[in-house]
């Protein structure tokens, strides 16, 4: 940007060097000694403090246009005749090469950092999956040995299963050794079971007649003993 200033200025300036200079001197000289620190009027609608304030701005800003135009000047005269235009080109290429260079630098070191942090980020993810894993093998075997108890009681209760190799055996156990299940209760709460069945009928069953097979009317007596 400020080469291609330089080559606009310097062919305004073979066009017209008289009137270059004389615009040149006007800008970069200073007002006069009567109006350098003269503060107009003030309107009546205007801030004094305000009027001093912008009259301020404006000399810091022809101050910074007069120092813009002397490094104007300076750059133009020093690359007027092209001389040290390839030393330009050269220090751009030189800044750009460190600046290259200096960005290389920061991605290697942004990428070592960047290593380092997965490499922590990866071993606490190992090593919360070995937890994890570590957690179901233990529950696994806890599974694992309940089923165990449960298939060792099974095992035992089998013993006395009904199979279809061991039928007739269970029969003929059940017919010696008949059992009733049935009980009758009281009021009371009292459970009242019957008496053992013969192993085999013999002639007719009993017939029961109105409540004197009933065990609930059946009562212990217990002796007591008078009192002397």
């Amino acid at each position: 940007m400020v080469l291609s200033s330089v080559f606009c200025c310097a062919t305004i300036y073979e066009r017209d060097e008289s009137a270059y200079a004389t615009s040149w001197k006007a800008a970069c000289s200073s007002p006069s000694k009567t109006k350098l620190y003269h503060v107009p009027k003030p309107l009546p609608w205007v801030q004094p403090q305000d009027v001093q304030d912008m009259l301020w701005r404006r000399h810091v800003y022809n101050n910074a246009f007069i120092s813009l135009r002397r490094v104007f000047k300076e750059e133009f005269e020093k690359y007027e005749n092209n001389e040290g235009l390839e030393e330009l080109k050269r220090l751009e290429r030189e800044e750009l090469d460190r600046l290259l260079d200096a960005n290389n630098k920061r991605n290697e070191a942004n990428a070592i950092e960047r290593a380092e942090r997965e490499k922590v980020k990866a071993e606490a993810l190992r090593l919360k999956i070995l937890e994890d894993i570590e957690k179901t093998l233990e529950k696994e075997d806890e599974d694992i040995q309940k089923r165990e108890i449960e298939v060792q009681e099974a095992i035992r209760l089998s013993a006395n299963f009904v199979t279809k190799y061991n039928l007739e055996e269970k029969i003929l156990e059940a017919l010696e050794n008949p059992t009733v299940f049935d009980f009758a209760i009281d009021l009371e709460g009292k459970k009242f079971y019957l008496d053992e069945p013969d192993k085999y009928i013999l002639g007719l069953p009993k017939v029961q007649k109105g409540r004197s097979y009933d065990r609930t009317r059946v009562r212990k007596v217990e002796a007591v003993n008078p009192v002397a």
